[in-house]
């Protein structure tokens, strides 16, 4: 009689824990960010030159992904002209269609090297 109450409270304690267990918030399952849609990338550069007060002709690169910064993809950004001389060269960031900021381009970037397009 004593195994049938522990095999009974056996069943009840599985049948709580898995009811509980099943109201659990799971994490969202991890979505790789995609590079930005060519709008993004017009629409972000243009915000970024605006940020970095970059007047006159710009050119950009096409779009690299990137394991540093605040975004997974980037694109050069630089001014060109008389204006450019000593203006530093630019990151432009994104995760998916999501501009995520600018900042000086730095070594690990490559910008200098990139070649680039007229930004139009």
């Amino acid at each position: 009689m004593h195994s049938r109450y522990a095999v009974t409270w056996s069943a009840t304690l599985t049948l709580l824990l898995a009811g509980c267990a099943s109201n659990v918030n799971l994490p969202p399952v991890y979505q790789p960010s995609r590079p930005p849609s060519a709008k993004a990338v017009q629409e972000g550069v243009k915000k970024g030159a605006t940020e970095a007060k970059l007047t006159g002709g710009l050119e950009i690169s096409v779009v690299r992904h990137t394991d540093h910064g605040p975004g997974s993809y980037f694109v050069c950004l630089k001014q060109t002209g008389s204006t450019a001389a000593g203006r530093p060269v630019y990151s432009v960031f994104f995760d998916n269609d999501d501009y995520k900021g600018i900042q000086s381009s730095v070594l690990t970037d490559a910008c200098e090297a990139e070649p680039s397009l007229p930004f139009k």
